[in-house]
């Protein structure tokens, strides 16, 4: 049919995925999130107690408050 001028439908060659914008900006949002993740870990370590970002401060259940001490 090419020599009459008409192309096949579906007949051009098959493209391969190819990185967009959308793509760009989720690497970005990506490295965004393990930015802050490492941020409030370091951070939150400091202020924890015995220098764990997961422990909770203990609390006093008679005055019903949190006994924090942290170490400048």
């Amino acid at each position: 049919m090419s020599q009459i001028g008409m192309q096949m439908p579906g007949g051009q060659l098959q493209r391969g995925p190819s990185l967009n914008v959308y793509t760009g900006l989720l690497a970005i949002a990506a490295l965004a999130m393990v930015a802050a993740a490492a941020f409030v870990a370091i951070e939150g370590g400091k202020i924890g107690p015995n220098g764990s970002a997961f422990a909770t401060h203990p609390r006093d259940a008679n005055t019903k408050a949190y006994d924090i001490k942290l170490t400048p």
